[in-house]
């Protein structure tokens, strides 16, 4: 697929700038430091730190990439879902494109403690106890973000029609503006277009990118949703479906849920905390185009460093794991 360039690590902005920012909303830590916070592969986020210790966190819209739901955008649906009682991280302050973080627009918010990384949140003998309690936790916070009303968040896409159908053009398009084949992803498309689900029974607000990675975890379990950049409206199964593909189970494959759980007693308390329980063969394709959306996202990825658009070696790395999701989705259609 061609050759990998150095890994660009981004440049903070100035620390006088963001101390400026936080003293403007009457947050004045002193002198700060900024340091990348690696992992990520769409937004740029740095950890700010005052006195040697973590304050607040800076997520920047890189100038030159690009992200499914506009920043500003972002922070409403983040709101909304606050006052909806979801865990979140309260966002302190934000500033346009070309403002005082850069060329990208950016926002500041509070420092969470815990781990977002997987592997320790799956392995960690400390988070023990939070893995007993997560996913009850997550059921709850997923319904609750499906109990946002969806005119609550203004400018969200999606919702016009049908979600299955418009959740298929989408991938469809970016899958042909990437230019790759990819026959596995080609064949799923084409399964999911002949085989929808009934429309749900209400559109509702959609995280997206419902998964681990995306939690912040601490050792009482789900201490913050983050990463909000691919919400829309749509049928909330989808976040279901995503939550349960393979990837995310990060090795423990026998719990469907996030390496987690059983999917029924997840159910059980999703509907439990209001959501309404989709059947098994919604499920069954949502989950489908889960591992869609994951092999296109990785063809993405690796697309925008192949093109020099973002060189990066991690985005490079995301080229190899295509593979993944297109042996499960294979795997979802034998059985189908």
């Amino acid at each position: 697929m061609g050759s990998h360039g150095p890994r660009v690590t981004a440049e903070p902005p100035e620390p006088r700038a963001v101390r400026e920012v936080l003293a403007e909303v009457g947050e004045d830590p002193g002198d700060v430091e900024l340091a990348p916070i690696e992992g990520g592969a769409s937004r740029q986020t740095f950890v700010v730190a005052a006195a040697g210790e973590p304050r607040f966190v800076l997520r920047r819209e890189p100038h030159e990439g690009m992200s499914f739901a506009p920043l500003e955008l972002e922070l409403r649906a983040i709101a909304a879902a606050d006052l909806a009682g979801v865990a979140v991280v309260r966002t302190v302050a934000a500033e346009p494109a070309g403002g005082r973080f850069g060329p990208g627009a950016g926002y500041l918010m509070e420092f969470v403690a815990g781990t977002s990384l997987a592997p320790r949140v799956l392995r960690r003998e400390e988070l023990s106890v939070a893995r007993e309690r997560l996913p009850g936790q997550l059921a709850s916070a997923l319904a609750q973000i499906h109990s946002v009303d969806s005119a609550a968040v203004d400018g969200l896409a999606g919702g016009e029609r049908d979600p299955a159908l418009e959740g298929c053009e989408l991938w469809e398009r970016e899958l042909t503006e990437i230019g790759e084949p990819l026959p596995a992803v080609e064949a799923g498309l084409r399964w999911l277009r002949l085989n929808p689900p009934p429309p749900p029974p209400a559109i509702r607000l959609v995280h997206g990118d419902f998964r681990l990675g995306n939690f912040i975890v601490d050792g009482h379990g789900l201490a913050a949703v983050i990463d909000w950049e691919l919400c829309h409206l749509g049928d909330p199964a989808e976040d279901i479906g995503w939550l349960t593909i393979r990837s995310w189970r990060f090795g423990n494959d026998d719990w469907p849920v996030a390496g987690l759980a059983e999917m029924e007693p997840f159910l059980d308390a999703y509907e439990a905390a209001g959501g309404v329980r989709p059947d098994a063969e919604r499920l069954r394709w949502w989950e489908a185009m889960g591992n869609v959306k994951w092999a296109v996202i990785c063809a993405r990825q690796a697309h925008d460093h192949l093109t020099d658009a973002r060189p990066s070696t991690e985005l490079a790395s995301l080229g190899r794991r295509i593979c993944e999701p297109e042996w499960d989705l294979l795997e979802l259609l034998a059985e189908a």
